[in-house]
């Protein structure tokens, strides 16, 4: 009986983390706001081929007010499932959002195969960064 429990335990542990990257289709890893360059690092979490993404980015201050940058960071290129990148923008609005923290998440994502995924508006695939 406890053994049954204890497996029970495991199943019930494991499926929100299935779930969580089922959800998540692109993981963002990292932000970096460098001179006038904006990095994410992200990975293709879907299982699938990804044909293109568009990422928001907000930057906090030392107060916890959120700049939101105002241009949504976009490519389109052929990446494997489970595949990374590092995908970087040049803008000269970069050094206005000089701020020591940076969350990017992901608002859409499109697949080789016509499918895509929107974000619902809860920011579930996100990562905040600290400035170095």
């Amino acid at each position: 009986m406890k053994i049954v429990m204890a497996l029970s335990m495991l199943l019930l542990v494991g499926l929100p983390v299935q779930a969580q990257s089922v959800a998540c289709p692109v993981q963002p890893t990292l932000v970096k706001n460098l001179d006038s360059q904006l990095a994410v690092d992200f990975q293709n979490t879907s299982g699938k081929p990804l044909a293109s993404y568009q990422f928001s980015l907000s930057f906090y201050d030392s107060n916890g007010h959120a700049h939101p940058f105002p241009q949504a960071l976009s490519g389109t290129v052929q990446m494997h499932a489970n595949a990374h990148r590092t995908a970087i923008w040049q803008t000269k609005l970069a050094p206005h959002f000089m701020f020591p923290y940076a969350q990017v998440f992901l608002q859409q994502a499109t697949f080789t195969d016509g499918t895509s995924w929107v974000d619902d508006g809860s920011h579930s695939c996100s990562v905040m960064s600290i400035a170095e």
